[in-house]
């Protein structure tokens, strides 16, 4: 469970509400189960009219962070999100990958603490997603000229 240190009090999050939508729960998945720490989805439809959900995770270290995002890549193409575009790269502590209505956000620990994203919409339905197992889905075919020649 996620815990964060709060000026007052401590806050913690718990599930709130049901989250029905596949798609974000299968790409918060694949991050979980790439040792993606703290991943939550959140229902945001009715605070935006331009994003379905937030998915947030945290990262260990910049190393991590940086294949989470080739993690959250592949997985909002397997998806059938494509990614808009990226902000963040490099050197960041903070990645957002816009896929339309699916926005994620990484951050490492650090970063995720000193930013309390979470803060922002615990109010809002949202699902702690922890991935026990690798996750299984029917994943979007590659195009052809992305095929192996066998």
């Amino acid at each position: 469970m996620l815990n964060r240190k709060n000026t007052k009090k401590s806050l913690i999050i718990k599930n709130k509400g049901t989250i029905e939508a596949k798609r974000p729960i299968n790409v918060a998945l694949d991050l979980s189960w790439d040792n993606g720490d703290d991943v939550i989805v959140y229902d945001v439809r009715d605070r935006t009219p331009y994003v379905s959900y937030y998915i947030v995770a945290s990262a260990s270290n910049d190393r991590r962070l940086q294949a989470l995002t080739a993690t959250a890549q592949t997985s909002l193409y397997d998806n059938y999100h494509d990614v808009d575009h990226i902000e963040g790269k490099n050197d960041s502590k903070w990645i957002l990958i816009d896929a339309k209505d699916i926005v994620v956000q990484l951050f490492t620990k650090e970063e995720r603490g000193r930013v309390r994203f979470d803060e922002l919409y615990l109010d809002c339905p949202h699902k702690i997603v922890k991935a026990l197992k690798e996750p299984k889905y029917r994943k979007r075919p590659q195009p052809e000229s992305q095929k192996e020649n066998g």
